[in-house]
């Protein structure tokens, strides 16, 4: 794994051992600079691989990699964009084996149809009134495999947990995934926590629970008051079940009495609303408090990869 850090922002990326990493350097227009991008090849012998190919308001998707088992969570950009990301850490769209939805709005999911059409068998893991939902935008049905909120299940060697975020869409969810670890016969838990209004008991549970954890940190409060956006959407925003903003992240975390994580990536940010440089400032408190704890702010902008295994 590449750390560099700039300031007090670090950027995250990985070489591969198939190919090195091409680098250049350039300025990062939404805060900060970035040093370097980063191109590179999967390994496919490797046991456990977690590709973030993007987490914005605009847009969400990764993809995690558990020895012969290859998922996506969520495909939240257009296929042209997907396809990319995907050569970039070397795979295609035939080589995965699942999809895992959030809920149905485009940010999510607007990729869906251009997959089914490389694979139209692949499965697509939704609760009921998401697959609902999506089906309704669909010429062609896809593969669904409904799961009830709430509830843990299996796929191939995988334990997954659905988790009840709150948001305003018709039946949201976060994800809990177990992943075999076969050299200490443990596992490791990735979770993936976005779109949430605020972070109920259960959100807080999950949190503390992850080894590696997406979190959402949306806006900055000053930068949203600023903005041109109508008050409703303001409003919408900052309720009960819009969005988390940098400081309501902060406070989650700090509220966590007992917590694993290793390794912390902030997503979901506001192209307009927040800058990485501004997460990267409130979460020092969040260092201070777990200094074993590796933070990572996901830049909106950028559309290389970030990657761990």
């Amino acid at each position: 794994m590449i750390q560099i850090t700039l300031g007090n922002v670090r950027i995250v990326s990985e070489e591969s051992i198939v190919e090195t990493a091409v680098r250049h350097k350039r300025k990062n227009v939404n805060g900060g600079l970035k040093v370097h991008s980063s191109v590179f090849a999967s390994d496919p012998s490797m046991a456990f691989a977690f590709h973030i190919l993007g987490t914005s308001s605009s847009g969400n998707c990764s993809i995690l990699q558990a020895d012969d088992t290859r998922i996506m969570i969520d495909a939240g950009f257009p296929g042209p964009r997907l396809e990319s990301s995907l050569t970039k850490i070397g795979i295609e769209v035939p080589a995965i084996d699942a999809i895992f939805i959030t809920h149905e709005h485009t940010d999510h999911c607007i990729g869906l149809t251009a997959l089914l059409r490389q694979n139209p068998l692949l499965k697509v893991f939704a609760n009921r009134e998401t697959a609902r939902r999506i089906q309704s935008t669909q010429k062609i049905r896809p593969n669904w495999q409904i799961f009830e909120t709430g509830t843990t299940f299996e796929f191939r060697n995988l334990k997954i947990t659905s988790i009840p975020i709150p948001h305003d869409a018709a039946d949201p969810v976060g994800f809990a995934f177990d992943c075999p670890h076969a050299d200490s016969g443990s596992h490791k838990r990735v979770t993936w926590l976005t779109d949430l209004g605020h972070a109920t008991d259960v959100v807080r549970h999950h949190c503390a629970l992850a080894d590696i954890l997406v979190l959402e940190a949306n806006y900055d409060d000053e930068m949203l008051d600023l903005s041109k956006r109508p008050i409703s959407l303001k409003q919408r925003i900052r309720g009960n079940h819009g969005h988390l903003s940098n400081h309501d992240a902060r406070d989650l975390l700090l509220g966590l009495k007992e917590w694993q994580t290793s390794h912390l990536y902030l997503g979901h940010l506001s192209k307009e609303c927040n800058r990485t440089i501004l997460v990267d400032e409130v979460m020092q408190a969040v260092r201070h408090h777990k200094e074993d704890l590796q933070v990572s702010v996901i830049d909106p902008l950028e559309e290389n990869p970030v990657s761990y295994w």
